[in-house]
């Protein structure tokens, strides 16, 4: 190959090794943001700032790194191999980051779902665990919410984000339709908080993988016209808003359950 040809992949080279770099920092970052958040190594802010950042820099590797290897041609690929699998996987978490963030916009502001917002279920046993968390969110379901000085109508902004999120009818009867109600919340890997027949009420509580977020659920089972109704409500400790997950948990919950009573 000519000098020309040589310095011609100097700069394409020279980017692939930036991404590479990037890319390592972003995975530490990554790997690290999270589990010092649960391990209380870290605040709240600055963990999301470190995960925000080293997204940010997957972005920066995948894009770097692309033109590089572009316009290095051959000889910028035999001098990247290891700069590869990190491009690669740079663009793999980019996507998987720009799924999440498309997923929480145009969500509400909020934290509190029920398929009940006339009389949303109560928690009981979890109130004082969330007490002992410091959970940052009041227990009471909240009808409106300050956003920016102004009120929010919690109820009418989940109607018109979730109108799927209402109560399950049944056939089976309330104590039958309960105990499919406690399966499928230990099939969800919920850790069961109570569990009490006599009342028709399950509680318990689920947390987010990476932040280790905990939300609060509580079951309704009551008499319904032709069977039983099955309520549910999830509500985050801590936030304004969830970008959707505490409807995206009741739906999948409730989607597990008709699909057991109709078995």
């Amino acid at each position: 190959m000519s000098t020309t040809a040589k310095h011609g992949t100097r700069l394409p080279v020279k980017m692939t090794r930036f991404a590479l770099f990037t890319g390592i920092l972003a995975i530490i970052l990554l790997v690290i943001a999270g589990p010092a958040y649960r391990l209380q190594v870290l605040p709240l802010l600055p963990a999301m700032l470190a995960a925000a950042i080293s997204f940010l820099l997957f972005g920066v590797s995948f894009i770097v790194g692309a033109i590089g290897l572009l316009a290095g041609g051959r000889l910028a690929f035999e001098r990247s191999r290891a700069a590869i699998p990190v491009i690669a996987l740079s663009l793999v978490l980019s996507v998987v980051a720009g799924v999440w963030i498309a997923r929480g916009i145009g969500t509400p502001p909020i934290h509190d779902v029920s398929t009940d917002l006339q009389d949303p279920p109560a928690f009981k046993n979890i109130v004082a665990l969330r007490a002992a968390a410091d959970a940052v969110n009041p227990v009471e379901y909240q009808r409106t919410q300050s956003i920016q000085g102004k009120q929010l109508d919690v109820s009418n902004a989940q109607r018109r984000a979730y109108p799927d999120i209402r109560p399950l009818a049944l056939r089976q009867s309330p104590a039958q339709a309960f105990q499919m109600a406690h399966q499928v919340a230990r099939d969800m890997g919920w850790d069961i908080v109570a569990a009490l027949p006599s009342e028709g009420r399950i509680e318990a509580t689920d947390a987010t993988w990476y932040f280790g977020f905990k939300d609060d659920v509580v079951i309704r089972v009551e008499p319904g016209p032709n069977g039983s109704r099955v309520d549910v409500r999830s509500e985050s400790r801590v936030g304004l808003g969830d970008a959707g997950t505490n409807a995206r948990r009741i739906s999948a919950y409730l989607s597990k359950l008709r699909q057991m009573a109709a078995g």
